[in-house]
C-alpha cells in the first residue's frame, strides 16, 4: 500500500480532506502497520488540518487500548459494521 500511495502522489493536487480505512478489516492493522500508512500519505499528499480519518472496525475488534492507540495515531472517526 505504501508503494501504491508513493507511485499515485501526482494525481491528487487539492488538499486531501477524507481518509478512509475500510473493506477487509483494516482494524486489525497493529500501530505501528497504521502509523507507516498515515505518515507516507501525509509525507505525499497535502492532507488538510482537520482531514477526517476513518477507520471502519468490527465491534469485536474494539477494546479501550485499540481505541487509544487509534486516537494516537490520528483515527478521529469510527466506522463500525
Amino acid at each position: 500500500m505504501i508503494k501504491e500511495i508513493e507511485v499515485r502522489k501526482n494525481e491528487i493536487n487539492k488538499p486531501v480532506e477524507t481518509i478512509y480505512f475500510g473493506g477487509g478489516t483494516p482494524s486489525l492493522l497493529n500501530e505501528s502497520e497504521l502509523n507507516s500508512l498515515l505518515v507516507c500519505i501525509k509525507n505525499n499528499y497535502n492532507v488538510h488540518s482537520n482531514a477526517e480519518i476513518t477507520l471502519e472496525a468490527s465491534p469485536d475488534d474494539i477494546s479501550g487500548a485499540q481505541l487509544k492507540q487509534w486516537k494516537n495515531a490520528g483515527i478521529n472517526r469510527l466506522s463500525i459494521g
